[in-house]
């Protein structure tokens, strides 16, 4: 018998959704009993998955009924939750938009803000609408969970298609980190960690030690937009004593190759960001030159890296789909927060989650009602609602209104294939007209396979 909530995952069978997410869902207490349907368009993968999800709920006693297919139709009908977490081509698209932007003298992420996002937001969109409009019309009461990036700007599909969404993504726990090694010597942590940031195990693995102690010790309120949120506050938990002014103090001992350009802004406009260098520059000006780049030692994402542990994880799969390993390696991850969600809307708990993106609706007041905002939540069945953070920093405020103008853009240009909205976009992002127009071919001609919508 099924008594708890049915759960559509499209793309479980990509890099995308994550084996924690799955294993996290899976052993939730509340969620026991679920439906669970798995849908990709990878046979191998899924069926690679499947065999996996089912030695969990026969391990773990989870009691689902597991259904599994590439075809979504079979499987949306009465949902009451849809994770979308899926990816195009990531890696080899990601190096083309990032080298698109050299050539024309912007350096730049490339991935979720920037001229290179424009390819990110439209190859997505291209079959993710398509999604969107099926939820809407065999789910329309189900409520979307997206991994997927840029998240604010599948969750503006989401709005125009008229499905519900909620959106997640993991930086608020790099802003722990950061103010975790910003007051080491308060967390009583000797541990070293080379300042400049490198996308390597160990150093990721240390950074992790920062995050871990500093969740235990403090809160941490943040507001803003997904990869650039602002830290409004930060307490020690058992006492509830302001930290900010310690922090302020701390921050000036910092090496000058710690987080270079996060100190720049915090001693700029009076608010730690929560992101890190890597993913603060997407939406800055500050770093598009290359003496700029160089100058902040930004580590652009390490495509081989990502790769290889894909390919990891393929292997793990196989083996614990074919119980050749231990299923004790899927322990649930505290920052993985899907389960979470899902369990907190579905039994109406009005539970606490510290980030997700949400439509504000006046969670911060100096940003415009129908924008995509990260900031803490409580979630209930009705009507998930962002904390009352207050008004942004002027200056910073400004800077999130650039983007989110931005954004509406680019999701609309990529939703309509509309080559005067995305130019509008560039146009906004870049200091030269013509290079604006130069850019917006570029990258529909690299793109046109994945781009239907803008060559019908």
């Amino acid at each position: 018998m099924v008594d708890g909530p049915k759960i559509v995952i499209i793309g479980a069978g990509s890099a995308s959704f994550g084996l924690e997410n799955l294993g996290g869902i899976m052993q939730h207490e509340t969620l026991k009993g679920s439906t669970l349907a798995l849908v990709d368009i990878n046979e191998a993968n899924l069926r690679l998955v499947t065999a996996l999800a089912r030695r969990m709920n026969k391990e773990w006693d989870s009691k689902m009924v597991i259904h599994s297919t590439t075809d979504r139709e079979k499987v949306l009908s009465n949902a009451d939750f849809v994770i979308l977490s899926v990816a195009v081509d990531r890696e080899e698209t990601w190096i083309k938009d990032y080298e698109i932007g050299i050539k024309h003298g912007i350096w730049h992420y490339a991935e979720n803000g920037g001229p290179g996002s424009f390819g990110h937001t439209a190859r997505g969109l291209a079959f993710i609408m398509p999604i969107l409009y099926d939820i809407h019309d065999l789910a329309s009461d189900s409520w979307i969970i997206n991994f997927t990036n840029p998240v604010p700007r599948i969750q503006y599909a989401a709005n125009y298609a008229e499905v519900k969404c909620v959106s997640y993504c993991h930086q608020i726990w790099h802003g722990y980190s950061i103010v975790g090694r910003i007051l080491a010597e308060d967390l009583e942590i000797t541990e070293h960690l080379d300042w400049v940031f490198e996308w390597n195990d160990e150093n990721l693995e240390k950074q992790g030690l920062f995050t871990i102690k500093a969740v235990q010790e403090y809160d941490i309120l943040a507001a803003g937009l997904n990869h650039f949120t602002w830290m409004k506050d930060i307490r020690r938990q058992e006492t509830g004593e302001d930290l900010y002014p310690l922090v302020r103090r701390e921050v000036l001992k910092l090496p000058p190759n710690f987080e270079p350009l996060t100190q720049d802004v915090f001693r700029t406009f009076g608010l730690l960001p929560i992101p890190g260098d890597c993913h603060l520059c997407e939406y800055l000006p500050y770093t598009m030159t290359k003496e700029n780049w160089s100058r902040y030692n930004i580590a652009l994402y390490d495509f081989q890296r990502g790769k290889k542990k894909r390919d990891q994880m393929w292997q793990q799969i196989q083996e614990m789909a074919s119980g050749k390993r231990s299923l004790a390696y899927l322990i649930p991850n505290p920052f993985d927060r899907g389960e979470h969600i899902i369990a907190g809307i579905y039994s109406n708990a009005n539970s606490y989650e510290l980030a997700l993106n949400i439509t504000n609706n006046g969670a911060i007041s100096n940003l415009p009602d129908d924008s995509i905002v990260e900031v803490p939540v409580t979630l209930n069945r009705t009507n998930p609602s962002g904390l009352r953070m207050g008004a942004l920093p002027e200056g910073i405020a400004a800077l999130c209104q650039r983007e989110i103008s931005i954004a509406k853009l680019i999701t609309k240009a990529s939703i309509e294939g509309d080559r005067e909205v995305a130019l509008q976009a560039f146009s906004l992002m870049v200091d030269d007209l013509t290079l604006a127009e130069t850019l917006l071919e570029e990258y529909l001609k690299t793109n046109k396979k994945y781009l239907p919508q803008f060559f019908p």
